[in-house]
């Protein structure tokens, strides 16, 4: 058996991947995607000449890259005790989770729903890959926050 767990802030589902990891005795992969989808979401620069497109999407990137070493971390420590492999890609989020999960011959894929990666926060990541998955697909409740 092999876990794939999308990895967002949920340490709820961080938790869940790992029970279901231990319980059985299945590998587990973390899948954290960079993402990339930030200049097309919010079009042109609408204060021309100021820069403030660029702008913003430089500071996504940068908090991207910071969640991209806080948030595995914090698995690892959840995780303590079994092997975690952790992936690190960029590009938008569904489609590179649908990637991994049809490439790895995974028997279950873990998110927190909702699911908070980048602009996922605004989609519906879940409804947007059910379908197109190979395994099935846990979804763990997050609380709002």
């Amino acid at each position: 058996m092999r876990v794939l767990l999308a990895l967002d802030e949920s340490t709820q589902a961080m938790d869940e991947a790992v029970r279901i990891a231990r319980g059985t005795g299945a590998s587990l992969t973390a899948l954290f995607v960079l993402d990339t989808t930030w200049s097309d979401y919010i079009g042109h620069d609408w204060l021309s000449g100021s820069n403030s497109r660029g702008g913003y999407i430089e500071y996504a990137g940068e908090e991207d890259l910071k969640e991209a070493e806080a948030i595995p971390k914090l698995l690892l420590a959840r995780a303590e005790g079994i092997d975690v492999d952790v992936k690190t890609v960029a590009g938008r989020v569904r489609d590179e989770i649908i990637k991994e999960a049809q490439a790895g011959a995974y028997s279950v894929l873990v998110m927190g729903h909702p699911f908070k990666r980048g602009l996922a926060v605004v989609r519906d990541t879940a409804k947007d890959i059910l379908g197109k998955l190979p395994c099935s697909l846990y979804l763990v409740k997050t609380p709002a926050q």
